[in-house]
């Protein structure tokens, strides 16, 4: 049993260490077909299974299983009972600080943050009937510019205001925009 708690131990501390020192992309384990991944955060929320929750349970675990072995204590249901609980506290506190602290504050980019369906902006290169041009827009205070084709491939004149209706290979479909 000394042997479990001093291999959790060493394993869990040497994973920390190396996360910390060479980086992780945060992975969250979870039941979606995408399986492993870094910053799943279109689930809802973190992922109670995240990396460094996981691995400061399993130091804790093999931590105070050894500690409680070396200070006397004989039974090992007890020190497996003890090393359980103080693993699974220690995971469940990372995982607090996690979802209260650190997920709180990222802002990590976020495929629905790039949603281009229903934006505005104007033709800098115009249409020429089933042709392409392209138009410029503000997505998150920076300027882009994207290729666009016209809807029913009508022509539209360079500084047209039009909208995008979706996106395909790279190439929005817009169609003008009309203020009402």
């Amino acid at each position: 049993m000394m042997t479990v708690f001093v291999v959790c131990f060493f394993v869990g501390l040497a994973l920390t260490l190396l996360i910390a020192f060479f980086g992780v992309d945060s992975l969250e384990l979870h039941g979606d077909a995408g399986g492993a991944h870094g910053h799943g955060h279109g689930h809802g929320g973190p992922s109670m299974f995240n990396t460094s929750s996981l691995l400061a349970g399993l130091t804790v675990f093999g931590g105070v299983g050894y500690v409680l072995n070396k200070v006397g204590m004989t039974s090992g249901l007890l020190i497996l009972l003890v090393a359980i609980a103080a693993g699974l506290g220690m995971a469940w506190l990372f995982f607090l600080l996690y979802a209260k602290v650190i997920y709180k504050h990222d802002d990590s980019m976020k495929a629905s943050d790039f949603e281009l369906s229903g934006q505005l902006g104007k033709l800098t290169v115009p249409i020429v009937g089933d042709g392409m041009g392209e138009m410029v827009y503000v997505l998150q205070g920076t300027k882009r510019s994207i290729s666009v084709r016209s809807e029913n491939g009508e022509s539209m004149a360079k500084g047209t205001k039009v909208v995008i209706l979706n996106m395909s290979k790279g190439v929005a479909t817009v169609t003008e925009f009309n203020e009402y």
